[in-house]
């Protein structure tokens, strides 16, 4: 099965700080995924390479998101990336970041350096962005205006806050990260989650990465996964979803392996052109790879 990853991260943390995220204060945990001590190691291509060797799945290119939180540093990251990516094979299109806090002038000025990239492609809002606020509504024009990708962490209570926006802005490529980022596996959880993926699918520009779903879930169990991947595709369909790895983050809960296993049992009731859309073509098509 040919797999472009749609969500995967590398760094060189003995070299570049810009991961605070990694080493939060004790008893902090922000982002709801646990003990993170896993993570605090370099991860290079060949580190990924060795993590999917083996899984069924043959990696034929990725998407790099970044993971940078120190401030200033998401420019140094797009620098680092270029050079790394220059001597493998693997990453084949980079989504980028703007700062939190940044105002509209700067927002402008980081996406048009990092446009200088070929590998470019858009930029992923992970937190401090409130909808309403004008710097946000200028970072939505500005990547309409280049038919940049705009990756969005969208949890299941901020739907309603992100809809009046996207719905201005029908032709802007919107990805819906980590498959909607559920807060939780109980029951109530999965039908607020549900309902907050079928109000965003009703948007015909909004696509859905089947990503991260081990950081609310906790596990990389494929009976676990198999409901809520089912879910995304049903909602979403095969024509605007598929899937990333997000590794290395998701390895804290299992191996490649575990994950390819719930991916494929998840689709197995697909058609080999369906699957193949979900796994490869729609991640091309959309990144440009």
């Amino acid at each position: 099965m040919r797999f472009i990853d749609s969500h995967m991260h590398l760094w060189h943390l003995t070299e570049n700080k810009w991961y605070p995220a990694l080493d939060p204060p004790e008893d902090s945990d922000d982002f709801g995924i646990g003990d993170m001590a896993g993570l605090r190691r370099d991860y290079l291509p060949e580190h990924y390479r060795a993590d999917a060797a083996g899984s069924g799945l043959n990696v034929v290119g990725a998407v790099h998101v970044s993971a940078v939180t120190a401030p200033g540093t998401h420019l140094d990251e797009a620098r680092w990336l270029d050079r790394v990516a220059a001597g493998h094979d693997l990453v084949g299109a980079v989504i980028g970041a703007v700062e939190p806090g940044a105002d509209a002038e700067t927002v402008a000025a980081d996406l048009a350096e990092q446009a200088k990239s070929p590998l470019f492609r858009g930029v992923r809002v992970l937190y401090g962005f409130d909808p309403a606020d004008p710097v946000t509504r200028r970072l939505v024009e500005l990547l309409d205006a280049g038919a940049h990708v705009f990756d969005v962490v969208v949890h299941p209570g901020e739907v309603d806050g992100w809809l009046p926006l996207l719905r201005d802005f029908p032709g802007l490529a919107v990805v819906l990260e980590h498959a909607g980022w559920p807060d939780g596996g109980d029951p109530d959880q999965f039908a607020a989650w549900r309902d907050g993926l079928t109000r965003l699918a009703a948007l015909d520009n909004v696509e859905c990465k089947i990503s991260g779903l081990p950081m609310s879930l906790h596990t990389l169990d494929a009976e676990t996964l198999r409901p809520w991947i089912q879910t995304c595709l049903e909602v979403f369909g095969t024509g605007r979803a598929f899937f990333g790895s997000n590794f290395p983050v998701d390895s804290l809960f299992g191996g490649y392996d575990q994950l390819a296993e719930a991916y494929l049992s998840a689709t197995d009731g697909l058609t080999a052109d369906e699957r193949d859309r979900v796994f490869a073509a729609n991640a091309a098509r959309r990144y440009r790879i």
